[in-house]
């Protein structure tokens, strides 16, 4: 297990559309040793200050064949909207008590709220409880950023089960043009089978009750920007 970060793990691979992160730990180990927020407020830095990214789709996956590695992806091509996520009237992720919110919360850290997904996808969310929109925007002080990734691991633990290097889940936070939603969330996609027979036994009122909630979009309107509001509609996400 490590107790320090190789500046080697600093030091990306270019990939045609972005680059790549190797990393011979895994964020389980990172979080145990208190070098979460080290490594990630180094690796931002160099991805926004040393590579001039901006907009950009930020992934860690965990190695399928090496134990405790893990590869962090940074994709700066082919952003979806072209603009800046816009803020819609309730952010679902600071007002807890909306409905939406309250069908989706799952857990109350003191930094974070973890969610599952308010679109009813077959993954799990965790934000921060300020609203901010940039991992850099993390407080390193309080030690809200090391907070940011320990709670991660121990939602994973708490609502995966048994996970390895072969079905962790996928983590991933958009920047900029590439979100949806103004704040920041950190996306945990798990696989088909840890959904359909972990996650959904455990939370099936909670999913039911989501379900319904989608189909009323009087409900939700506030939740969604106007043009996110209808591209999910369109694909009968909200009101089907």
């Amino acid at each position: 297990m490590t107790s320090s970060i190789s500046s080697k793990w600093l030091v990306p691979d270019k990939l045609p559309n972005g680059l790549k992160f190797q990393c011979s730990t895994s964020l389980g180990n990172l979080v145990s040793t208190n070098c979460a927020a080290l490594f990630f407020r180094q690796l931002v830095k160099c991805v926004e200050e040393e590579h001039n990214l901006i907009n950009y789709h930020f992934k860690i996956q965990h190695h399928r064949k090496k134990t405790d590695h893990m590869e962090v992806f940074v994709f700066a091509g082919d952003d979806q909207t072209k603009q800046e996520a816009k803020s819609a009237a309730v952010c679902s992720s600071c007002d807890v008590e909306h409905e939406l919110s309250q069908t989706t919360l799952l857990s109350e850290q003191k930094y974070t709220y973890s969610w599952l997904d308010s679109r009813n996808r077959p993954k799990l969310i965790l934000t921060p409880k300020r609203h901010i929109e940039r991992l850099c925007e993390l407080n390193d002080e309080n030690g809200e950023i090391e907070a940011f990734w320990r709670d991660a691991v121990e939602v994973i633990d708490r609502e995966c089960g048994n996970v390895n290097e072969l079905n962790y889940p996928l983590l991933a936070i958009n920047h900029g043009t590439f979100r949806k939603h103004a704040h920041l969330h950190l996306k945990i996609d798990v696989t088909k089978d840890i959904w359909e027979n972990v996650i959904i036994p455990r939370h099936r009122d909670k999913i039911n009750r989501l379900k319904q909630l989608l189909k009323q979009v009087e409900l939700v309107k506030d939740c969604f920007t106007k043009e996110h509001l209808e591209r999910e509609i369109q694909k009968g996400v909200i009101g089907n």
